[in-house]
């Protein structure tokens, strides 16, 4: 009987250490070294020194279509499939914002593409960083962790390989330009590119 009353307090002294672990190892992730990490709420990203990251480059393009002699800019919804390389590294893919053509002046058809001689820029917003939409491993949090410093403070060479109007695909691997990265700048703006395309039939 005496055994049977020792086995029972043997295991109640465990489940009590074991509730204290859990307990003890909660606190420890709450804190977390006081770095909370990514959250797709925050437009700021921070670094685990708790300075923030370089994440987005904005840009604006601007395609268009010689007609006759005239260059006219090409009006959609959203260019589309923008795909853009920092020192030949692939980010993620990009779609402009929306763009309203219905109270655009001057437009014509070329094609079976809606023109315009007025001067229209498609606002773009490209994040640097690459994030997965969840994570499955402790590793793929690392390499998240780990991407934080991919785009130090200095000088890299920018591309825009391709996007897509519609249908169609223009591919521009010669439209590169500086990208200067600053300290403590979470973003750049690099300005307005033409871009000719081809009037689809």
């Amino acid at each position: 009987m005496k055994s049977n009353t020792n086995k029972f307090c043997n295991m109640k002294k465990t489940a009590a250490a074991a509730s204290l672990f859990a307990v003890f190892l909660t606190a420890a992730c709450s804190e977390n070294d006081g770095f909370d990490g990514y959250s797709y709420s925050e437009p700021t990203i921070y670094s685990p020194s708790n300075k923030p990251v370089f994440s987005e480059i904005i840009l604006f393009l601007q395609p268009y279509i010689m007609d006759g002699g005239t260059k006219k800019y090409v009006l959609t919804d959203t260019l589309r499939s923008i795909a853009v390389s920092i020192n030949d590294k692939m980010q993620r893919i990009a779609t402009s914002y929306g763009m309203d053509t219905l109270h655009v002046r001057n437009k014509s058809t070329v094609g079976s593409c809606r023109v315009t001689t007025d001067s229209i820029a498609y606002p773009v917003q490209v994040n640097v960083l690459m994030f997965p939409e969840k994570f499955s491993t402790a590793g793929e949090y690392a390499n998240l962790l780990n991407s934080y410093f991919e785009l130090s403070p200095g000088a890299y060479i920018c591309r825009i390989q391709s996007f897509s109007v519609g249908s169609q695909t223009a591919y521009t691997p010669a439209l590169s330009f500086p990208l200067e990265v600053a300290e403590n700048r979470t973003s750049v703006s690099v300005g307005k590119f033409e871009v000719e395309v081809s009037p689809t039939n």
